[in-house]
């Protein structure tokens, strides 16, 4: 029986990702965390909105440690696969979904999460400013750097997606191996490029 929060959240996360917000009612949690829904309420006064803003705050760090943070901890292009690599270990290599995702875009009567879903937006744009300033650092001009962010962070979570879909985390593994070689790929012809014209 789980104790500890961060233990808590562990166990109820794959409720919320398999279930959504509304689908996750307090019988399939408790039952994921072997815990009455008095302790639930003990642990989480305020209820299912309490622990959805949990999970948001925990994905966010744990994105912000493996994924984003190595932006500004090393020289590009070797930020970019450490930001690669991250991803792929905060989705536990396909394994695992992103929460950020499911509440971001998840429609739901309840207003509960509707302050969490502009959070999630913020931050994302925050973190694609984060990443947008790496491809500059690359020689990337303003609006072919903005494309560049979107698109590395569409191609990791269109497969992740994909892969989702199939029921298959190798696709997932396979598709980072192939976005990391393009990547390490474009950056060289482009430094070459550069190099050519100056």
């Amino acid at each position: 029986m789980p104790s500890a929060k961060s233990d808590l959240l562990d166990s109820i996360h794959g409720v919320f990702l398999s279930r959504g917000y509304d689908g996750a009612t307090l019988t399939h949690l408790s039952r994921a965390t072997s815990l009455s829904k008095a302790a639930l309420y003990h642990h989480f006064p305020a209820g299912k909105p309490e622990m959805a803003r949990s999970l948001v705050h925990q994905a966010i760090s744990r994105l912000q440690t493996q994924a984003f943070g190595p932006l500004t901890h090393s020289a590009p292009p070797q930020a970019l696969t450490a930001f690669i690599d991250g991803f792929s270990s905060y989705v536990e290599h396909g394994e695992s979904d992103c929460i950020l995702t499911i509440f971001g875009r998840y429609q739901t009567a309840h207003e509960d999460i509707d302050e969490l879903k502009e959070q999630i937006t913020q931050q994302f744009i925050d973190w694609h400013a984060v990443l947008t300033t790496v491809f500059q650092s690359l020689g990337y001009k303003t609006k072919k750097a903005d494309r560049a962010a979107h698109a590395l962070v569409a191609n990791l979570y269109g497969t992740l997606l994909n892969a989702k879909m199939h029921h298959n985390p190798n696709l997932f593994v396979r598709g980072v191996k192939r976005i990391r070689k393009d990547m390490l790929t474009a950056c060289k012809s482009d430094d070459a490029l550069r190099t050519h014209n100056n």
